[in-house]
């Protein structure tokens, strides 16, 4: 009798708690939701071609071999705080690298995305080679992301994180 009254307890109890996760899930969902439809409604077309321009005149600027001016166009943004920081030693060492060994010899805009106001992507593909270049095995291209930022009613190119989230149109 008391297996039977500490099992009904027990799944009771089970039954409960998943219905407040499942509640509480399903309500963070919703929010994100909301605050995504808020964000996008807030931009307008002028938002679009000003978050388009910055990123194209970033990828212009690697393709003239002006890393140093592109890179200082570049920032990060930290989700927790909300705010726009200047690039780490570490990402800028790295950004200049990349560029260095995949010099960017034309570009592809893939996709743009709005989602919210620290998650937006705009993805590249780059040519870093001649496409007839027998020395590359398979097309000579890499992907490159940018997080664009509007905070305070300005745009900021901050670069994508491996951390952050993306649209999931990438192949």
């Amino acid at each position: 009798m008391t297996k039977k009254i500490f099992t009904i307890f027990a799944a009771l109890a089970f039954v409960l708690i998943y219905s407040f996760c499942t509640s509480c899930s399903q309500k963070k969902t919703q929010s994100n939701k909301t605050t995504e439809m808020e964000f996008s409604e807030s931009l307008t077309s002028e938002d679009t071609t000003q978050m388009l321009q910055l990123a194209d005149d970033c990828m212009e600027l690697l393709k003239q071999q002006e890393i140093d001016k592109a890179i200082d166009m570049l920032q990060e943004y930290d989700d927790s705080l909300e705010q726009i920081n200047p690039l780490s030693a570490e990402t800028e060492k790295r950004l200049r690298r990349q560029f260095q060994v995949f010099p960017v010899l034309k570009y592809k805009r893939e996709y743009f995305s709005f989602m919210e106001q620290g998650l937006n992507d705009v993805l590249y593909k780059i040519w870093f080679a001649e496409e007839d270049d027998p020395a590359q095995n398979g097309e000579p291209v890499i992907k490159f992301m940018f997080n664009p930022i509007k905070l305070d009613g300005e745009w900021h190119l901050c670069v994508k994180r491996a951390d952050q989230s993306f649209y999931t149109k990438i192949e």
